[in-house]
């Protein structure tokens, strides 16, 4: 019975390797009006090893590639406008979505995808954060002040139950992709 199935088991090998050489043949006679993939060898430019220098100074749009490994590889999907990706990637992709913009296609190897290009829109601290627990989370600022930052485009005062004497107090109801950032105020608790 054991010799049955090693048999079955090297039919079914030869088979499958016959079929994997017709189709590398099949492959390999292709001509060039075809969509072959084009190795850099052959003057084609594709994303190199990912490298422990950042190609970009900020992101916003940064993504993990793949995930669970330790330093991670990130990617930066910014779109960027043609000058501005050739000055900082080796390598600048289409973007379909955006015709005329280009994406970095350079990837990074490192724990610190480094900071967002987009300013907080409640400023550079915050003590009453409020974020939601995904990988990189999305954040809102619940302190009251006395104005607003300049980023904050809904900007809201806040109905105090204390006397008409104190200057009014507001906060900032925008959302932000990213750590909201260091406390205003030190821990007491240290």
């Amino acid at each position: 019975m054991k010799s049955d199935t090693m048999a079955t088991s090297s039919i079914l090998f030869f088979f499958l390797l016959g079929g994997l050489t017709v189709a590398v043949a099949a492959h390999g006679t292709a001509n060039d009006d075809t969509d072959t993939i084009r190795l850099p060898s052959d003057g084609a430019k594709s994303p190199k090893m990912p490298t422990e220098k950042r190609p970009w100074k900020c992101c916003d749009d940064i993504e993990e590639q793949p995930a669970r490994i330790f330093p991670p590889f990130w990617r930066c999907n910014d779109e960027l406008e043609p000058s501005q990706c050739a000055a900082q990637c080796e390598v600048c992709q289409d973007q379909e979505a955006s015709p005329g913009r280009l994406i970095c296609g350079d990837v990074y190897w490192g724990a610190d995808p480094g900071p967002f290009c987009t300013p907080r829109p409640w400023g550079d601290c915050c003590d009453k954060a409020i974020c939601s627990r995904s990988y990189i989370p999305i954040c809102s600022c619940a302190d009251e002040v006395e104005s607003c930052a300049a980023a904050c485009k809904d900007c809201q005062p806040v109905e105090s139950s204390s006397s008409s004497s104190e200057p009014p107090r507001y906060v900032c109801h925008d959302r932000f992709k990213g750590e909201p950032g260091p406390r205003c105020t030190p821990d007491e608790h240290k």
